[in-house]
């Protein structure tokens, strides 16, 4: 199968669209793990540090970011374009890669300021 012409407007839409509805997974995977380790009570994040928390909770957002980025970007490019027969898409992944991009930010922010740093 050919990976189609990204020159093409409705070939970036499609890929645009592939690729920002694969970058929720990540993100919804760092948030369920962080969610796991918040503790009510202390209202922190707590964790390990021998635990793979930390480095599986950055590679998520970081392939969530990348994907949703380059989602955007070509959602973003191909939308409104004439010879895109498939605008509408372009304009899902712009608006869907946005939101995503903000939510892991945010998290990314959250676990910043909610982490209980680990004694050893």
């Amino acid at each position: 199968m050919a990976l189609g012409n990204l020159r093409r407007y409705d070939v970036q839409a499609k890929y645009a669209f592939v690729l920002v509805i694969a970058s929720l997974g990540p993100g919804l995977v760092a948030l369920w793990s962080t969610w796991k380790r918040f503790d009510f009570e202390l209202g922190r994040i707590k964790y390990s540090s021998q635990s793979w928390f930390v480095p599986g909770f950055f590679s998520c957002l970081l392939l969530s970011m990348i994907l949703a980025a380059l989602g955007f970007t070509l959602g973003w490019n191909s939308a409104g374009q004439r010879r895109n027969d498939r605008s509408g898409r372009s304009w899902i992944a712009f608006f869907v890669g946005g939101g995503v991009l903000t939510f892991d930010i945010v998290l990314l922010i959250a676990f910043f300021m909610l982490r209980l740093r680990p004694a050893g």
